[in-house]
């Protein structure tokens, strides 16, 4: 796996060679798994989650705008969650984000600048906007769950969403 490549480098003929991607980023994403979860899934739990990884990456390709490993851990940490969250799992990932965030420091360093101009993006949100994109993205809630906490309707809480997302795509000029 080379770091801080971009999808673009991924595409071959206008298609997203994906077997490329997997052959790249599975021993990766394996770490973060076991360094996240280590006994506490199954190895068909784990399994079960790469898979969905590449899934989700070729759902979204078009949307990705941040180097892929980025992107990659980021959709490894929301499906650890959801997948305890379903197994009703109670498990301190604290320590794994502290991992994660030394990882940050030796693997990513030259994203560095990226990551910080996505946290000014993030500072300069408004309350609800940070509330809401912390709970859908870092929390890993629904719509509908962001709907009841924050006293707005589902309707609202998506128009946020994409508005955000826009915002921050704008910000880092990215998308135009």
């Amino acid at each position: 796996m080379q770091n801080s490549k971009t999808i673009e480098e991924y595409m071959n003929a206008n298609k997203l060679d994906l077997e490329m991607i997997v052959n790249d980023y599975t021993p990766y994403i394996k770490t973060i798994i076991e360094n996240a979860v280590g006994e506490v899934l199954t190895y068909e739990d784990k399994e079960e989650m790469i898979t969905d990884t590449f899934f989700i990456i070729w759902k979204n390709q078009d949307k990705i705008f941040v180097s892929v490993s980025s992107y990659i851990a980021g959709i490894v940490r929301n499906l650890i969650r959801e997948k305890l969250r379903k197994k009703k799992v109670t498990y301190d990932i604290s320590e794994y984000e502290n991992l994660v965030e030394l990882s940050k420091i030796e693997l990513f360093e030259s994203e560095r600048d990226e990551i910080e101009d996505i946290e000014k993006c993030f500072k300069n949100l408004n309350k609800i906007d940070k509330e809401i994109i912390t709970m859908f993205y870092y929390s890993s809630k629904t719509i509908m769950e962001i709907a009841k906490e924050v006293n707005l309707s589902v309707i609202n809480v998506k128009t946020r969403l994409h508005r955000i997302r826009k915002k921050i795509r704008k910000d880092l000029g990215v998308g135009e």
